[in-house]
């Protein structure tokens, strides 16, 4: 099974555990003992502001060394490889003793693992086992390191002879902490049985470990094992003997992997409500260290995905089932239980994406209850077996359960989206239907009965891709009944009405002609455009393609530095800039500043004006922007730092596009982005509308699920601010230019009126 530990273990129990030996012989240098001891107890932010205090008030060369090891290994166990790197280095290249310099290459062994370097990875794994000398407990943590990151086809080297050397180690904890270790490797590469050995010689010693966090450690890798092999009532038995332990010790992290495990074994005996309580009490771990637990795994995969989002919804999961049993203030209580935990996920699936935990803190939360009268704020939940769909509507919270599959629903939605980012003329009708039949239908008649006008959608995994306005009844769109907004959690939005001024400032930037931006797009795009992909057509039902479709590409990561080359190659050939240049022209921005000029008064910058420092010194001045509009080739990808926007001479990446918004004078009302598309196929893409307007400080943002025709882009673009200048709501205005395009006979398609979503607040 997996294991939120997983993702740090390593690094706490064979990094960490050696600068515990270089630190321990000044017993006078509390700050550092102090930081050392919260880096051991997983306490990571806690370390690192510890460790840089000692810095900077350390006397000698030896205390800086101790302090800049510990620096360097809790950003290394946080993941923050690029900035543990320095630190480590100087402490490594600052430590007098040859088994410190061993420890110090140990970690930066670690480290350049994480960071991809490969070569640097072997030069200071081989430094560390020179060093080390005749240290054969720190030449054990060392070897096991080495073992963790070869190939996963070379299988496990010297397994036997390693097993010979932990048994000659003398401290019960310390063989016990090698073994577990060894077990951890082992299980990552399909090795149980040597995993399997490891772990029940470990615990062999378990009435000798003194150290209590190991002792726990060791009883949930082997619950977790036989676990795996079917042995619930041993792995049951494990994991409640390693809970009884947690008052002697403040480890919720570790109580986040027995909790799990034990909702999840109760829940095979049927035990609903211990399960439920026992997903709880993960759920609360998890909120208790939210901020330590690293944000991605150092190969770049989604730690959310992979570690915490099953342990939210499996609470969610039984809590709704539960309120299906309930009624009155019961069912309401139990409701809001589930939303708040939805919420969280919302929450932490942002911060994953944004790459930081800081990010989104100190926003002002919105109180739902209280935003609008006439608007309902809908979950739907894709549970396993069902979908639950969550309605707020003023203080009440509805619940509809549709039995629908997981996977049908991810059929739908992934058809749906497909057909309507392609254009295909008729196969987008049978999924738009099954969708609404399953979302929309069951919750009508509240709706009706509520006078509602607005849906606000918090959309659940693959349904980001889809517009729910172009949802169908078989007669007519959800967009004929309703405004639609999407939020990516209501905890996640800035509180507070609108002011619906009728005239904003605004700064509108576009590029029709793109400059030397062209040479430093990502290496797929350049590709995609120079070589296109030959392959099968679509079929014949297709072609209401625009002029906007060149960005989206994707290529996997074994291919990039191969194609890197292949680029530099095609880049040097006579004629590829310029042909990049006019692939990537988008004629219609001209014509669509100059008609959204007409409606606000307006800063603009086009072509060449449109440069990075423009753009900085404007967002900058003293104009208080209240509308910053985009009209410009762009990409939104899985995660921040591979979303980017064109200016004329460069990209502008999200965390660049967040510093220059930082000086923006204004309230910033809406981030509009008007040429740019998500990555097709990648569920987590639409969230880098949200994400760029939370680290703007928007209060909204209006983006493009695909790339459409120019003609319909601005057309729609100049509707929707006439709209919002006479003073309607944001998605109110937006529903009514979208239906201006609906209503014509060469744009009626969805896939010209419904890729625009708008993310945040509606009003």
């Amino acid at each position: 099974m997996n294991r939120v530990l997983n993702i740090f273990l390593l690094l706490v129990l064979l990094t960490i555990a050696f600068n515990q030996q270089v630190t321990a012989d000044d017993k006078d240098m509390d700050a550092l003992l102090k930081a050392n001891s919260s880096l051991e107890k997983g306490d990571y932010q806690i370390a690192l502001e510890e460790a840089n205090s000692a810095l900077q008030h350390a006397a000698t060369k030896p205390e800086q060394t101790r302090a800049n090891g510990v620096i360097g290994n809790s950003l290394l166990a946080m993941n923050k490889f690029e900035r543990a790197e320095q630190p480590l280095l100087d402490a490594y290249n600052s430590a007098e003793k040859p088994q410190d310099k061993a420890s110090y290459a140990n970690s930066l062994g670690v480290l350049y693992h994480g960071l991809g370097n490969t070569a640097q990875q072997q030069k200071f794994f081989k430094l560390a086992q020179q060093q080390v000398g005749d240290n054969k407990l720190l030449a054990l943590k060392i070897d096991l390191n080495w073992m963790r990151f070869q190939p996963e086809t070379d299988g496990l080297p010297k397994t036997d002879k390693i097993l010979t050397n932990i048994a000659t180690v003398d401290s019960p904890n310390e063989r016990s902490r090698l073994l577990v270790n060894l077990a951890e490797i082992a299980k990552s590469r399909g090795e149980q049985r040597v995993a399997k050995l490891a772990l029940e010689k470990a615990y062999a010693d378990n009435d000798k470990i003194t150290d209590v966090r190991l002792s726990m450690e060791l009883l949930d890798s082997l619950a977790d094992i036989y676990e795996s092999d079917g042995k619930y009532e041993q792995a049951l038995a494990l994991s409640e003997q390693a809970s009884t332990m947690v008052d002697q010790m403040d480890l919720e992290y570790l109580l986040i992997n027995l909790e799990w495990r034990k909702a999840r074994l109760y829940e095979r005996q049927g035990r609903n409500d211990y399960a439920l309580a026992a997903f709880g009490r993960a759920v609360d771990n998890i909120q208790a260290v939210r901020m330590d637990i690293p944000v991605e795994y150092h190969d770049g995969k989604s730690s959310f995905r992979e570690t915490l989002e099953p342990v939210y919804l499996g609470y969610a999961y039984h809590l709704l089932k539960k309120a299906g049993n309930q009624d009155g203030e019961a069912k309401q209580r139990t409701l809001l239980l589930a939303r708040k935990t939805v919420e969280q996920i919302k929450q932490t699936e942002m911060e994953d994406f944004l790459g930081g935990r800081c990010l989104i803190e100190g926003l002002q939360r919105s109180e739902l209850e209280t935003i609008d009268t006439n608007a309902a704020i809908l979950y739907p939940i894709i549970l396993p077996d069902r979908l639950e769909i969550l309605m707020s509507i003023g203080k009440s919270i509805h619940q509809h359960t549709v039995s629908v599959s997981q996977d049908s629903i991810r059929e739908a939605a992934v058809k749906l989206s497909n057909a309507l980012r392609k254009g295909l003329k008729k196969s987008y009708r049978k999924p738009s239907e099954n969708l609404y039949q399953w979302i929309i239908a069951p919750i009508e008649k509240d709706l009706e009965n509520a006078g509602i006008k607005t849906l606000v959608i918090v959309p659940d995994g693959v349904l980001r891709l889809i517009p729910f306005s172009a949802l169908s009844d078989g007669q007519h769109y959800v967009l004929e009944k309703y405004a639609v907004s999407v939020s990516p959690g209501m905890s996640l939005m800035s509180g507070g009405e609108n002011i619906k001024s009728r005239s904003y400032l605004s700064l509108l930037a576009g590029l029709s002609k793109p400059g030397s931006v062209v040479e430093k797009l990502p290496s797929p795009a350049i590709s995609g455009i120079l070589e296109p992909d030959s392959g099968a057509e679509e079929p014949a039902e297709r072609e209401l393609l625009g002029t906007r479709a060149v960005m989206s590409r994707s290529i996997s990561d074994t291919k990039k530095r191969e194609l890197d080359r292949s680029v530099e190659r095609m880049l040097r050939q006579p004629g590829a800039v310029q042909k990049l240049q006019k692939a990537l022209s988008l004629p219609g921005v001209e014509n669509e500043l100059d008609n959204i000029k007409k409606n606000l008064k307006n800063n603009v910058l086009l072509n060449e004006n449109f440069t990075i420092e423009n753009f900085r010194q404007q967002v900058t001045s003293e104009q208080p922007y209240e509308i910053i509009h985009i009209a410009s080739h762009g990409i939104f990808s899985s995660d921040a730092d591979n979303s980017f926007l064109m200016a004329y001479d460069n990209i502008l990446k999200l965390d660049d596009l967040e510093a220059l918004l930082r000086g923006n004078k204004g309230s910033l009302e809406l981030l509009t982005f008007s040429a740019c598309e998500t990555a097709e196929g990648d569920d987590r893409a639409p969230m880098g509308f949200a994400g760029a307007a939370l680290r703007a400080k928007a209060k909204s943002a209006l983006g493009s699920l695909w790339p459409i025709s120019d003609e319909a882009a601005s057309q729609l673009m100049t509707s929707f601010y006439r709209n919002l200048t006479q003073g309607q709501g944001k998605a109110e205005a937006l529903r009514q230019a979208q239906l201006e395009l609906l209503h014509t006979n060469t744009m009626n398609h969805p896939y010209f009126w419904s890729p625009f979503i708008l993310v945040g607040n509606w009003l």
